[in-house]
């Protein structure tokens, strides 16, 4: 057994330590490099070779493997630790902007919305050169008067950091009038950028859900009474300004015409990265998943924990008493 370790030691401290690759270790052991292939997995396994990686977010690999493979996302990043809501979403948007430099390449469209997990990338996406590259805001302006969470500014703060071009829609979120609403989607401008949401590479979002610190209900387009309805038709939160419900059918609006993509666009991105943060979140992360609306979450514990319950919930009903 001694001398099976001493083995291990030796080829991870070649491998490893004096930057060896495989060939060479085998051509210096008198062995084949499949043998050192299996030799370097059995040092991991043994506890001979241990790998730390030094994140500047700390993330828990378990939880991620779970929740990417029981809602079959093409990826899922949970980050460790406990935070409020603020600061917790704020650390899933430092994770987020990690897999976004990996994914990232010259030639690609990015589209946004607006909130909170949109302003934070904002503020942490590191500055570099792509070519070719484009933001397109994807839905109307809040109109909050707030610059730090409305479409416009985001978009331009986002490709002045990426070096590239942007694609605005000036118009309000929704409109009342169905007149109205085909005029705008029909003007030149609006109806460009509408034309470019159709076609992004990649999407990054927040997660909209429906309690009342909602930012639809903050910035007057939903009141306590609308709220209530949507809730009481199904409704578990919204992307884009759409409602969807826990399966992600989209939830008709009565008198409300919003200006910007419909959900079905996402559809087409090659990465739709929702960022979303807190156990109450859960059925509205759940919803977009089903939709197809995100196929990547990047989540705090709560969330992906929370998900994962009622996953298993809804799977397994409880028995009604007799």
């Amino acid at each position: 057994m001694a001398e099976r370790t001493d083995l291990l030691v030796r080829v991870a401290e070649l491998y490893y330590e004096q930057g060896l690759n495989q060939n060479e270790v085998a051509k210096l052991l008198n062995v084949s490099r499949p043998t050192v292939s299996r030799l370097l997995d059995e040092a991991k396994e043994a506890g001979v070779v241990e790998i730390v990686i030094h994140s500047p977010v700390r993330k828990d690999p378990k939880l991620s493997f779970t929740l990417r493979n029981t809602f079959g996302l093409r990826e899922a990043i949970v980050i460790s630790g406990e935070y409020e809501y603020h600061k917790a979403l704020r650390r899933c948007c430092e994770a987020a902007c990690q897999l976004f430099s990996t994914i990232m390449e010259n030639n690609l469209t990015i589209g946004i919305a607006w909130g909170e997990a949109t302003r934070n990338l904002c503020e942490l996406l590191p500055e570099r050169e792509y070519y070719n590259a484009h933001v397109v805001q994807m839905v109307g302006c809040m109109g909050t008067g707030n610059p730090n969470v409305d479409g416009i500014e985001l978009a331009l703060r986002i490709s002045k950091s990426i070096g590239g071009t942007y694609s605005n829609i000036y118009s309000p979120i929704y409109v009342g009038n169905e007149v109205v609403h085909s005029y705008l989607v029909n003007e030149p401008q609006i109806k460009a950028t509408l034309h470019k949401a159709n076609n992004i590479d990649i999407f990054l979002t927040g997660i909209g859900s429906l309690d009342p610190d909602t930012t639809l209900q903050q910035a007057g387009y939903f009141t306590d009474r609308d709220m209530m309805d949507l809730i009481a038709r199904g409704a578990v939160g919204h992307l884009l300004a759409r409602p969807y419900d826990r399966n992600g059918t989209p939830i008709s609006l009565e008198n409300r015409y919003p200006i910007g993509a419909p959900l079905s666009v996402l559809h087409n991105a090659q990465w739709s990265i929702g960022i979303s943060a807190a156990a109450f979140k859960a059925e509205a992360a759940i919803g977009a998943i089903r939709g197809g609306y995100i196929n990547v979450l990047v989540a705090d514990q709560a969330l992906a924990r929370a998900m994962l319950q009622q996953n298993q919930q809804r799977a397994y009903p409880k028995p009604e008493n007799p």
